[in-house]
């Protein structure tokens, strides 16, 4: 059992178990907030850690273009994506199409601009501090509670591209709506950011719900350090795994704050982490390897 491992013997553990890793979620410089590292540099340290490969995200800009630059010089395997924010023009479907020419892997509903987000943004006052707040956010349907026509267009588009969609920081009830449509047209690939966040507000009926449309919960673990007021603990992010279930979820570090390790390293104290509140090797390897890769590559 892994709880009763010795502190030692869960740090050698883990680094075996970051290799083959993937994670999804991960903000490098130039960027709005000050962040620990390039894409580049987030690259070369997963290839030495032994990970197959990482996403880098940006609230502001698209990053196919930092990822195949990244994935070049590390000769590591790099993607990126485009977060729907007010910068490239919100709920966006040309910014996606852009984004799918260039490579980008992962669409990411609205994140810093969505309304959800800056109504309940209150822990997270380095995120709040940079968002629009003159603006009264971006929502993805209609005053009828109907998808806005843009969110079809995009939803066709990451179907034609098979692309990647995750839910961003809209309300769980907006991720609800949207990814019951992807899941209707056929869209395989879905991820739930973050679920756990408070600023999201998921429940766990939420999260099973839309793991019901084939989505992923992506836990993460920025959301255990100070970054966050007050930081969740890990115990509460490994009992949300067990009520919504193992199969439908996955870990990722949302890394790159200036205040944290750096991601690869952060990836490997989360599994750690997860050692220590009972989780198995296997488990472990199903929700930081097999889980992510099939998102990303099928």
């Amino acid at each position: 059992m892994t709880e009763a491992m010795t502190k030692q013997e869960r740090v050698e553990l883990s680094y075996q178990l970051l290799q083959g890793a993937v994670d999804l979620h991960i903000h490098t410089a130039p960027d709005i907030f000050p962040r620990s590292v390039t894409a580049i540099e987030a690259a070369e340290e997963a290839k030495a850690a032994g990970m197959d490969a990482i996403v880098v995200k940006s609230h502001s800009t698209d990053t196919a273009a930092r990822a195949e630059m990244a994935r070049t010089a590390a000769g590591f395997d790099v993607r990126g994506g485009v977060a729907l924010n007010y910068p490239v023009g919100g709920l966006n479907p040309y910014a996606v199409l852009e984004s799918a020419k260039q490579g980008g892997r992962i669409v990411w509903l609205p994140t810093l601009s969505a309304r959800h987000f800056l109504e309940h943004a209150e822990n997270v006052p380095i995120l709040r501090a940079e968002s629009p707040v003159s603006s009264e956010g971006i929502v993805v349907v209609d005053d009828n509670g109907t998808l806005k026509p843009e969110i079809e267009d995009i939803l066709q588009l990451i179907k034609e591209h098979d692309m990647i969609l995750a839910s961003g920081h809209v309300s769980p009830a907006e991720a609800i709506k949207v990814f019951r449509r992807a899941a209707e047209l056929g869209i395989t690939r879905l991820i739930v950011t973050h679920p756990h966040a408070l600023f999201v507000g998921a429940s766990a009926e939420d999260m099973r719900e839309l793991a019901s449309f084939g989505a992923m919960n992506e836990f993460q673990y920025a959301f255990v350090t100070k970054v966050i007021v007050p930081p969740q603990s890990m115990g509460h992010i490994a009992e949300l795994i067990r009520k919504v279930g193992m199969e439908s979820c996955h870990l990722a570090t949302d890394g790159g704050q200036q205040v944290n390790p750096h991601p690869a390293e952060a990836f490997r104290l989360f599994i750690e982490g997860m050692l220590e509140e009972g989780f198995t090797p296997d488990e472990l390897r199903y929700m930081t390897s097999e889980a992510p890769k099939r998102l990303l590559t099928g």
